[in-house]
C-alpha cells in the first residue's frame, strides 16, 4: 500500500507558497536582499531533497520512519517568509 505521508491541505498550502515565491522572485525587477533570496533557495532545496528521499524510499518499498510533512511545511514557510518579508521591505525604502 502506497499511502501518502501528507494530508491534502498541507500539499495545497505548500504548492500555494511555492507558486507565490516563484511569482515574487520572477516578477520583481530588482531583488535587493540577496541574503533572503539565498536563504529561501536553501529552504526550498532542502524541502525538495526531503521529498525526493521520501519518494525513493517508497519506490524501494522501504519504511519511512519519520513524518516529513512538518519538516517540509516548516522549510516552505521559512522560504515564503524570507521572500515575502524582503519584498515588503523594498516597498517602503528608508
Amino acid at each position: 500500500m502506497n499511502r501518502s505521508m501528507f494530508d491534502l491541505e498541507a500539499l495545497k498550502e505548500m504548492r500555494r507558497q511555492a507558486d507565490e515565491i516563484s511569482y515574487a522572485c520572477m516578477s520583481r525587477q530588482f531583488f535587493r536582499d540577496e541574503k533572503s533570496l539565498k536563504q529561501a533557495l536553501d529552504h526550498i532545496c532542502r524541502t525538495l531533497g526531503m521529498f525526493t528521499d521520501m519518494e525513493i524510499k517508497k519506490l524501494k518499498g522501504e519504511n519511512i520512519p519519520y513524518d516529513p510533512q512538518s519538516y517540509m511545511r516548516g522549510r516552505m514557510s521559512l522560504a515564503y517568509n524570507a521572500v515575502m518579508n524582503s519584498q515588503e521591505d523594498d516597498q517602503y525604502p528608508a
